[in-house]
């Protein structure tokens, strides 16, 4: 282990679509920002998502609701910026989503939704929510499953390809400046009381003002007694990859947690399990691999005669109540969080790197969305 000690503005401890979105936009700002990753930068859960950009839930006004809204709207921009500097292709599509009827619980769910969203329209002057009934879903998923009744189509719901738009960030962030510092564990961080210098990596320390935490399901395993635990913890998820060529349909259809996911390729992801007892473990099973693929055989039986491609597995970073980790850590002058974004950091992630860029530059976030519920300090119950 080298001595040698550098020097920069922030040290984000997390190479993973949160960490350096925050790098990206801070370097932005002028701020010089290193990336420190225990790994590859982007290859845990970040690599592993599906890439669904879901605007969320009409229905919905609580601070994450809102926060998941403004990400999803601002996401346009943010994958414009990234293929203008770097000529990478993010596979960006907004091809809607189409959320499945099975049962009366669904259809009251997808008429609440309907109700909340009337007014709301896309540019072409069309309804942002549409109720599609059995016959037109026919014809837009051929062969979908006939217990299905119907389905509510998110017309601004898209998708990304998570490894392309981890490769932009990475590139955009070099071509800004970042310095990105691979298989680079954090061992601890640096203070002068209350006051944060730096930190202590496997290749020497550097010195900076600021550090943010952003090492998703990792972030609670930084060896710091003085910092409280953030109870981040791991929760395995299993994707399966199908092939059918010609793309079969082009909406991502959702039920509940599961979705098939359409590239235009021919290759359909399917997801997705919730495993918090796997731990740190991202293995897929067996198990898993066979639950997805008759969920993809219910959904669209047709897919029975899909090739098999591969499986993996992410760990997502969850919290107790559900809400990310953002913002200072009181009691530690130069500290913040950013973790905890459980399913949605590929779709919170333009949003989060914004905030936290202006937070630390500017000395406060510029936004309206009340942040209270995201102090990393919150008590949350076990």
């Amino acid at each position: 282990m080298s001595d040698e000690q550098h020097t920069t503005d922030v040290v984000v401890i997390g190479g993973g679509i949160i960490g350096l979105s925050i790098a990206w936009h801070l370097a932005r700002q002028n701020a010089s920002v290193t990336v420190c990753d225990a790994d590859r930068c982007g290859r845990a859960a970040s690599w592993a998502g599906a890439g669904i950009l879901h605007p969320g839930s009409a229905a919905r006004r609580d601070p994450l609701a809102q926060l998941r809204r403004t990400s999803a709207g601002i996401y346009p921009d943010f994958v414009a910026s990234l293929t203008e500097t770097t000529g990478i292709d993010c596979g960006y599509e907004r091809g809607g989503l189409l959320d499945l009827i099975r049962d009366d619980n669904q259809l009251a769910a997808a008429e609440r939704e309907l109700k909340a969203a009337a007014g709301q329209m896309l540019a072409d002057g069309r309804p942002r929510l549409l109720r599609v009934d059995r016959e037109d879903l026919e014809r837009i998923v051929p062969g979908i499953d006939r217990r299905v009744r119907g389905a509510l189509h998110v017309r601004d719901a898209a998708q990304v390809r998570n490894p392309r738009l981890l490769t932009a960030l990475i590139t955009a962030c070099r071509t800004a400046g970042v310095q990105i510092r691979e298989h680079t564990p954090v061992y601890g961080l640096l203070r002068q009381q209350e006051r944060i210098t730096g930190v202590h990596t496997a290749a020497g320390r550097i010195a900076c003002a600021h550090v943010v935490i952003a090492a998703g399901a990792w972030s609670s395993l930084l060896d710091d007694p003085a910092i409280e635990p953030l109870r981040i913890h791991p929760v395995r998820g299993q994707i399966v990859l199908l092939e059918r060529r010609p793309r079969p349909f082009r909406p991502v259809l959702q039920s509940g947690k599961h979705y098939l996911v359409p590239r235009p390729d021919g290759r359909i992801l399917v997801g997705s399990t919730e495993e918090p007892q796997a731990g740190f473990d991202a293995t897929p099973t067996a198990e898993g691999v066979r639950r997805l693929t008759e969920l993809a055989i219910s959904f669209v039986p047709a897919l029975r005669e899909a090739r098999f491609v591969r499986a993996w597995a992410g760990l997502r970073p969850a919290t107790p109540d559900g809400r990310p980790r953002l913002g200072p850590l009181p009691g530690h002058d130069g500290l913040w969080i950013a973790a905890g974004h459980f399913r949605s950091g590929v779709v919170l992630a333009p949003v989060t790197g914004r905030l936290i860029a202006d937070w630390i530059t500017r000395g406060s976030p510029q936004t309206d969305i009340p942040l209270e519920p995201f102090d990393p300090a919150r008590a949350t119950a076990r």
